[in-house]
């Protein structure tokens, strides 16, 4: 008897939890350092969708590096996935790849990218950054100086992208 009344309470609990879905489909994660946390859950962000699994006819890499007044600051882990589906633009772990998976070769930007993040890039806004009179951003990909809207930079493969908020800024923009 004491069995039963044991695998009733477990099997109440694990319908509770299921009824109320899992966080990671719900609610954004907390934060993950002092320069952002990971965007809300959406089923489409930036004209892409959020779908059951990933495409992988179009699969190129790019690397993002973020540094704020002089301190690296990370691209979280998980980007751009959820339990129930997963953006063609992502990130597998925290070392900055950003995965673009589409289901046909077309143009992204990292613009895209970080409005499935749920995080501001412009010409005057870097996660929870905004430039002033002291302040700028600067952008990067592959050790060239980008002018213009860092948002506009395209996702190509092997594309190193830093991005800048400063100063002071890093000696080299080297990843």
């Amino acid at each position: 008897m004491r069995t039963l009344s044991f695998l009733g309470a477990a099997l109440t609990a694990i319908m509770a939890r299921a009824a109320c879905g899992d966080s990671k489909d719900e609610v954004a994660p907390g934060p993950t350092s002092a320069f952002g946390t990971p965007g809300p859950n959406v089923t489409q962000a930036a004209n892409i969708p959020c779908e059951a699994t990933e495409k992988l006819t179009y699969h190129v890499h790019s690397r993002l590096t973020i540094h704020i007044n002089n301190q690296r600051a990370p691209v979280p882990a998980e980007v751009g996935i959820r339990n129930t589906c997963i953006f063609w633009l992502h990130t597998h772990d925290a070392g900055g790849v950003i995965h673009v998976e589409a289901p046909s070769k077309r143009s992204f930007t990292l613009g895209q990218f970080f409005q499935v993040w749920g995080q501001p890039l412009s010409r005057t806004a870097l996660l929870n950054n905004k430039t002033d009179a002291q302040h700028e951003i600067s952008a990067f990909v592959s050790g060239r100086l980008v002018t213009g809207d860092p948002a506009a930079i395209p996702l190509e493969d092997n594309a190193d992208i830093v991005l800048m908020y400063g100063p002071p800024f890093p000696a080299s923009p080297a990843p």
